[in-house]
């Protein structure tokens, strides 16, 4: 069978556009309303200095609506000595940047790793840390639900008619953040761990597990669907196209040739 080139890009176009859409979704995920994907950080980007961050959940058997859940807000470029960056406001409440946050690796437990990698128990650095950071935890509500969809795909979306999905929104605003700046969330569930501890009185040994104060991230939403504030805090993001439009484009140019042919 002969094809036109023509033809085999729209072709090729249309079917990367239905890969890019049965893409699994993954069990957590970061979104921005009105934000845009930069394809080199693989990261969502805020639009405006307040914008509306969206934490997504498709719950299983190990990661459920009522399990509690943390984003941190961390400082990037990585900053590693205290200083006066200004602040940013998470649901009104402000956040001095660096003076009221940590510094190190997220979580944050009874020992902040601040070594580049941390430990296997710690968020991976993937570029952003150590640096100083800020924590919030919190739980999904039953009644706040969306229909499913990957927000690497369609970055621009908030919650959706349908269901499938849980989110819980947060009001960012970083207008008074240092304009070389940007605050970069991570979405994770941590627990804690223990340890077997046993005495022995007379012939017998007892044993229990007692809790040492330090956190393990348990479940995490991917690098891929991290996301960051933009102007006033590191500038906007790289222009890439969205994925849904070029596959409009594709099929809808597939059909006008197909009828063409047939004519």
């Amino acid at each position: 069978m002969n094809t036109s080139p023509m033809k085999s890009a729209l072709l090729g176009v249309a079917l990367l556009g239905l890969s890019l859409t049965a893409k699994a979704i993954p069990t957590l995920q970061l979104g921005i309303a009105g934000g845009t994907y930069d394809s080199v950080t693989e990261t969502i980007i805020a639009s405006s200095n307040a914008f509306s961050l969206y934490a997504y959940l498709i719950p299983d058997s190990k990661n459920k609506i009522s399990d509690t859940y943390k984003i941190s807000m961390a400082i990037t470029p990585q900053v590693s000595n205290p200083q006066n960056l200004g602040s940013f406001t998470v649901n009104g409440n402000v956040i001095d940047a660096t003076s009221g946050m940590n510094y190190g690796i997220p979580p944050a437990d009874l020992t902040v790793e601040t070594t580049k990698g941390g430990d296997s128990h710690d968020l991976p650095s993937h570029s952003i840390f150590p640096t100083y950071f800020s924590e919030e935890s919190f739980s999904f509500s039953p009644t706040d639900k969306t229909g499913t969809f990957n927000t690497a795909i369609f970055p621009a979306l908030g919650p959706q008619p349908g269901t499938g999905m849980y989110f819980k929104k947060f009001d960012i605003d970083v207008t008074n953040l240092d304009e070389n700046y940007a605050i970069h969330f991570d979405l994770y569930k941590t627990k804690e761990i223990t340890e077997k501890v046993c005495t022995k009185k007379g012939k017998k040994k007892y044993c229990k597990n007692v809790a040492t104060g330090e956190l393990e991230i348990v479940e995490k939403a991917p690098f891929s669907h991290d996301a960051q504030s933009g102007p006033g805090g590191g500038g906007g993001p790289s222009e890439v196209p969205e994925p849904a439009p070029i596959l409009l484009l594709g099929l809808g140019l597939l059909s006008a040739l197909s009828m063409r042919k047939r004519i």
